[in-house]
């Protein structure tokens, strides 16, 4: 019996989540309101209460959710180990599981990276990725840092975090691997390489 609620549970949970982002990809996620949500997932207000207290709880655990799984994949990626895999010419495996993990919540990510959706989630990658960059790069040699390190986290977040928007807009038109094959080489040659622009160095 309790395998028959839990089914229930779940499936509910999932009828409320699609009808969420169907109503904040129309109206905006400031303007969907419990009823929306009920009605559309074609269930009753009472419903909705036993699992979330309101449409803004709803949206926060979901972000949560999101999120921290995320942020455990970023966590464990390596600009040390990544080197490696620079000087092959490889795509870094973590790599492929963060684009991965990306690509589970692919749809949620697109519709909150929207226009109408809360972009207080992207803030929160942005920060994420800024934060575990400047920790990596701290523990560099200092005297082979040749310009100032906020500058390249800078940099280094905007690209990556704006890699991870475009392919989350483009509906996933490459696989994690080419993604990952493409940040791999964007990281070791820089844009003018990637653009054609010049010639990658000999050997490469």
């Amino acid at each position: 019996m309790s395998d028959k609620l839990d089914r229930r549970q779940i499936r509910t949970k999932q009828l409320l989540y699609e009808a969420l982002m169907s109503l904040i990809e129309e109206k905006g996620a400031d303007t969907v309101t419990v009823t929306d949500v009920a009605n559309r997932a074609n269930v009753n207000r009472g419903t909705f209460y036993l699992h979330y207290r309101d449409v803004p709880d709803m949206l926060q655990q979901l972000k949560d959710e999101v999120f921290a799984t995320v942020e455990a994949c970023v966590m464990k990626f390596d600009i040390m180990e990544a080197r490696t895999y620079l000087d092959k010419d490889e795509p870094y495996p973590q790599s492929i599981k963060i684009f991965e993990e990306l690509a589970r919540h692919a749809d949620f990510l697109r519709i909150m990276f929207g226009p109408k959706g809360d972009m207080s989630l992207a803030i929160q990658f942005r920060t994420l990725l800024a934060s575990h960059i400047y920790e990596k790069i701290k523990i560099l040699p200092q005297h082979k840092v040749v310009m100032p390190p906020e500058y390249v986290v800078a940099y280094m977040t905007s690209a990556n975090f704006g890699i991870f928007m475009h392919w989350i807009e483009s509906r996933l038109s490459q696989t994690p691997t080419q993604m990952a094959k493409m940040m791999i080489r964007i990281m070791n040659y820089g844009p003018l390489v990637s653009f054609g622009l010049k010639d990658a160095p000999s050997g490469s």
